[in-house]
């Protein structure tokens, strides 16, 4: 091989501290799972027949977490938190010393989990000069044009300046392919600047999901790069490429000031949208299994089949894998990324802040071209962390405050300018922490309440009475928010393995020892004990209906909050909602709407509807004693389109399917429009029946009377309802016959449940024991019955062999049962 040819070993992604060895010899050392390291080896390369032989030698994160921290605890480095607690579910301590997927010394919801080991693909790499790395591609437009602001980032060893010659092949795009003749590139830092000029009629623009498509274009990048004038010799290894989908999209994050602070809200291609979306966790504990494609692309299509078009990737886990953003790219899933620091003050040591910045750099360029990227957020809750514990750290705090600022505002936000522009904001931020008052009011001193309602974004955490409207702060944009619940019967039996009995005691067992809040299960328990008839103290004793009703108050509370923060964006007022959390990482009492198995919990089923873009809200309002009927309109139309829409309310006794009165109200609506009625309770009882004995269905109904979504509003909580029956519930299962059918077998079924009077939350549940672990769906779950006859769909996702299924491997629950 010539003189001039390189020979690279690079590591993509090692967890985390290791030390790097080929044939015998040291290569270097590795400390920071987030960064790509590349070792120079063709000097030790042996030639053919022998072997070479690669040694990755990885060290314990906790002993390196712990050496780490006592060095620079005498060399006077102060970080924290100052004590390290021995909190439930084991959190290890030290996490802030290493650059480690900071959720692998455990937390409140996962285990901890110190994983070990290569990650990322281990390559070996031979060029001539320089490699093409990443491309930044930053999307602008004016009045006739849209403009690829493109950034080719190479690497290279060399130490004198080189040639590189670009071509892009863009066919929906460009008649011609795109050429960048012979440029000098700079070896201190090996970029390429460019910019294509595509005529807006040629582009189709790219939307968040609810509001057009998500067209994406492929683009092709070639590169050669060559050392001579001459031009590249035909022998040299010149060439690399990279193949990018690039979306067009214009996105702002838009902090206006208004009479009671500023708003917070992301305008897209023009278009104010409220962001309805799930904070994202790893799928995996183990790091090199959260990017297995299948189940990114099942959780992420669940977001987007629930109506969600923002998915926030929290701060305590990773920079997720390409596949994720692609597919968020594909599903119109806008992503709020958080960098991978959470809640704790990090050292302020020399190599620890070189490493970052290598890890910021690194990140940004590989993130930065993707259409769904909408903001970078720095950290998660850190700001918030050393506001509440100011009296703890003492003497500390003002040191620990202004390392803060050094780390993260002086050279994180400064190395991210690597992916900003001058003349225009290829999205919006970066923003320093989450919570905050956002971009616009950054910089002031941390004294000032971070989760003021009246800008930028809160987390909201209590122990209210989630069911209640009064409860949640009229807030700009809710970034967390949520509400725990447990996992359905059959995923803690397969979580118990198939030794294991299954027993109740068992089962009891294992939900304790996964419980790892700290406050236990008291939340749970307390608001269930608002809303349903359950008695705490021995939940242990009926599992079943412990699961039931976790999943019950979860819906019911997720679905209150959500309500009142979707009846509050007229004005941009609140414009954004984000559950915590989407998914999980094992089964455990945890806050997530699917869990580990893939299995949907009745708040996903429940998200489905009321997240859909046309909605009618129904909300009780205590200080006028009526109920306020919201009408919501979440979409685009180039022209305002206004339509005629009918709002009933149905008045129904909870022991007679006929509805006992209806009150309809009119409206026009146009285009992300909302629009509020108020309706005095007392107009919508019944005769001399007291509230406990109705409930109302609210129906929106378009102008040829076809229902466009519903609601159920009940006026007392479930456990004071009066007049309740048992609903004779009976449920037929009917699919294809495994006799006749061939494959790919449809796995379909249709379930017939007949009621002879109203049933409260009907939750549907597969226990045939060979299927559970079969992916599956039903077509809703946890809904009121109140017509006699209802079909619901099932469907599998295996279509290799027949499956038949009959009534009794179907598990029903209503309140109805619990009441009588």
């Amino acid at each position: 091989m010539g003189h001039d040819n390189q020979v690279n070993l690079t590591l993509h992604g090692i967890d985390t501290v290791s030390r790097v060895r080929l044939n015998g010899e040291l290569l270097g050392e590795t400390d920071n799972m987030f960064v790509r390291y590349s070792f120079a080896i063709g000097h030790l390369l042996l030639p053919s027949p022998s072997h070479n032989s690669l040694e990755i030698e990885i060290l314990s994160p906790l002993q390196e977490a712990h050496r780490r921290a006592r060095e620079l605890e005498d060399l006077g480095v102060t970080t924290g938190p100052m004590s390290c607690p021995r909190a439930r579910g084991d959190v290890e301590c030290r996490r802030n010393y290493l650059r480690k997927m900071q959720m692998s010394f455990g937390g409140e919801w996962n285990p901890a989990a110190l994983s070990s080991g290569i990650w990322k693909p281990v390559v070996v790499e031979y060029y001539a000069v320089a490699v093409l790395r990443d491309i930044d591609v930053a999307i602008n437009r004016n009045d006739t044009h849209w403009t690829m602001d493109c950034r080719a980032f190479l690497s290279s060893p060399a130490s004198e300046d080189f040639y590189a010659q670009l071509v892009v092949y863009a066919n929906e795009l460009l008649d011609e392919r795109f050429v960048l003749e012979k440029k000098v590139v700079s070896f201190k830092s090996p970029v390429l600047e460019f910019k294509i000029h595509i005529p807006q009629d040629r582009v189709t623009l790219w939307w968040p999901n609810g509001y057009g498509k998500q067209k994406l274009y492929p683009v092709l990048f070639s590169v050669k790069c060559y050392t001579s004038e001459e031009g590249p010799t035909l022998s040299s290894r010149t060439e690399s490429q990279k193949l990018l989908k690039i979306g067009f999209r214009t996105i702002q994050l838009v902090e206006d000031k208004d009479d009671i602070g500023r708003t917070f809200f992301f305008r897209v291609n023009g278009h104010p949208i409220f962001m309805k979306g799930a904070n994202y966790v790893p799928a995996h504990t183990l790091p090199e299994l959260s990017s297995d494609a299948d189940k990114v692309e099942y959780l992420l299509k669940a977001a987007h089949d629930a109506n969600m078009n923002m998915i926030r990737v929290w701060g305590g886990g990773l920079y997720e894998s390409d596949t994720f953003y692609n597919l968020a790219d594909f599903y119109g899933l806008l992503v709020w990324q958080d960098m991978a620091f959470s809640q704790a003050a990090y050292p302020l040591a020399n190599e620890f802040v070189e490493s970052v910045c290598v890890e910021t750099v690194q990140n940004a360029q590989r993130l930065s071209y993707h259409p769904s990227l909408s903001l970078i957020v720095t950290n998660n809750e850190i700001e918030l962390f050393l506001a509440t514990n100011k009296s703890d750290f003492g003497e500390s705090a003002a040191q620990l405050e202004s390392d803060y600022k050094a780390l993260f505002t002086d050279r994180i936000m400064e190395e991210l300018k690597v992916i900003t522009r001058k003349d225009f904001s290829p999205r919006p931020g970066p923003m320093i922490s989450t919570p905050s008052l956002g971009i616009a009011e950054t910089g002031q001193n941390l004294e000032i309440n971070l989760q003021s309602p009246n800008y930028g974004d809160v987390h909201i955490w209590g122990d209210k009475d989630g069911f209640s409207p009064d409860t949640y702060p009229h807030a700009r944009f809710v970034s967390e928010f949520g509400y725990a619940s447990l996992p359905v019967m059959s995923s803690w039996q397969r979580a118990l393995g198939d030794g294991a009995e299954g027993s109740s005691q068992e089962i009891a067992d294992l939900i304790r020892s996964r419980q790892h809040d700290p406050k236990g299960f008291i939340p749970m328990l307390q608001s269930i004990a608002y809303q349903l008839p359950f008695v705490p103290q021995n939940w242990d004793k009926n599992i079943e209906k412990f699961i039931y009703f976790s999943q019950v108050a979860q819906a019911m509370t997720t679905k209150t909050a959500v309500d009142v923060f979707r009846s509050l964006r007229g004005g941009n007022h609140t414009m954004g909602a984000l559950v915590w959390q989407l998914n999980d990482v094992w089964v455990a009492p945890t806050w997530s709407c699917i869990d580990f198995y893939g299995n949907l919990k009745m708040v996903y089923y429940w998200a489905t509807e009321f997240l859909a873009p046309t909605s009618v809200i129904a909300l009780y309002d205590s200080n006028s004693d009526s109920l306020n009927i919201t009408l919501t309109r979440e979409d685009f139309a180039e022209h305002k389109d206004s339509q005629l829409y009918y709002v009933l309310v149905n008045t129904y006794l909870w022991t007679d399917l006929v509805a006992k009165k209806t009150i309809a109200r009119a409206f026009g609506l146009g285009s992300n429009d909302i629009e509020v009625r108020q309706i005095p309770l007392e107009y919508l009882l019944f005769e001399n029946h007291s509230k406990q004995e109705i409930f109302l269905e609210v129906v929106l109904e378009d102008e040829h009377g076809e229902p466009v979504a519903r609601n159920f509003f009940y006026p007392v909580p479930l456990k004071n309802i009066v007049g309740i029956k048992d609903p004779g519930l009976t449920l037929e299962v009917s699919g294809q016959d495994c006799r006749t059918a061939t494959s790919p077998f449809a796995n379909s079924f249709s379930l017939r449940i007949t009621v002879k009077s109203p049933a409260l939350l009907v939750y549907l549940e597969l226990s045939h024991p060979d299927y559970i672990e079969e992916q599956h769906k039903f077509s809703t779950n946890g809904f009121t019955q109140i017509q006699p006859k209802k079909t619901i769909h099932l469907v599998f996702e295996n279509d290799s062999k027949c499956l038949t299924l009959t009534s009794g491997h179907i598990r029903v629950q209503t309140i109805n049962q619990y009441l009588i």
